[in-house]
């Protein structure tokens, strides 16, 4: 599933001009059958219809996956002036579904679809400026986290406080940072749940830290509570540890620790030290890292 808040069925099936809502329950409750209802409606030109069954190709959710044949939608779609059609290109090129993953390649589908107005592409095109690790992108990928604060993403509130924490392209201002991470996880972001409870933890209010990750482990995904394990699990702090082994726990039954959750070589010696070590940018050749993260 994309990060792009793929749109649903509920909401695009609008402009394929159904009869009733009872049909359009029908529909939605039988997926395989609003496929085709969506596939059929984007053949006759729907831009709606089109993104919405690229969608379902991308997810492999009542037709079989086809990520080459969903790139090939999204830019029906996007011809036809879609926004979300040209932030979904941009996806495909830098997650390479359906294409050569390739993050140059995908800057100037974000640039279209931001210029379209679109408030994700300029989450996205900031990850992938900070990825491609020039320093002289900071300043720019900072201002788009910005704007996509003001516009209430929350994962750009997030990222914009990761700035204010470490000091990317501006002065640091943990202050500010710690209250930007608040905003984000009292509604519901959880890795600004996991960033807040570094802060606190390492401010000495252990039992408020412990919370927020009880939080974001209950809501979370497998790859954010096995990511997150891998840290807690190496902690002095035995409290930090059973949350660590909670998070694994709440992961896909396994009969041995999945090899993606393996920790690294080498000991660290503070949570705080341990997340600072998880969550800056790589250096070239090593598989980049989110803001978020």
């Amino acid at each position: 599933m994309s990060r792009a808040e793929p749109p649903t069925i509920q909401f695009r099936l609008k402009p394929l001009s159904l009869d009733s809502e009872a049909l359009k329950a029908r529909l939605i409750a039988d997926l395989p059958e609003a496929a085709g209802a969506i596939h059929g409606a984007a053949r006759r030109g729907s831009a709606a219809a089109q993104l919405v069954y690229a969608q379902l190709l991308l997810d492999g959710r009542g037709v079989a996956r086809d990520p080459v044949a969903a790139l090939a939608w999204f830019q029906r779609a996007a011809e036809q002036g879609e926004p979300e059609a040209w932030n979904m290109i941009g996806r495909c090129h830098e997650k390479g579904w359906g294409t050569t993953q390739d993050y140059v390649r995908a800057i100037p589908y974000f640039e279209r679809a931001i210029a379209l107005g679109h408030v994700w592409a300029k989450v996205n095109l900031a990850q992938i400026l900070m990825r491609l690790g020039d320093p002289a992108d900071r300043p720019r990928a900072r201002r788009l986290f910005e704007e996509a604060a003001k516009a209430g993403n929350l994962k750009a509130i997030n990222s914009l406080a990761r700035f204010l924490e470490e000091g990317w392209a501006g002065p640091v201002d943990p202050r500010r940072a710690a209250a930007l991470y608040r905003v984000a996880a009292e509604r519901g972001d959880h890795w600004a749940q996991f960033n807040l409870a570094t802060l606190i933890y390492a401010h000495g209010d252990a039992e408020e830290a412990l919370a927020w990750l009880d939080r974001c482990i209950a809501k979370s995904d497998d790859g954010f509570r096995g990511r997150i394990a891998e840290v807690l699990l190496r902690q002095p702090d035995d409290r930090l540890r059973r949350a660590g082994a909670a998070a694994l726990a709440r992961c896909v039954p396994h009969t041995d620790r999945p090899a993606a959750y393996a920790p690294r070589p080498g000991g660290l010696a503070r949570f705080k030290q341990a997340v600072r070590r998880m969550r800056p940018f790589k250096p070239p050749g090593l598989r980049p890292v989110s803001v978020q993260r």
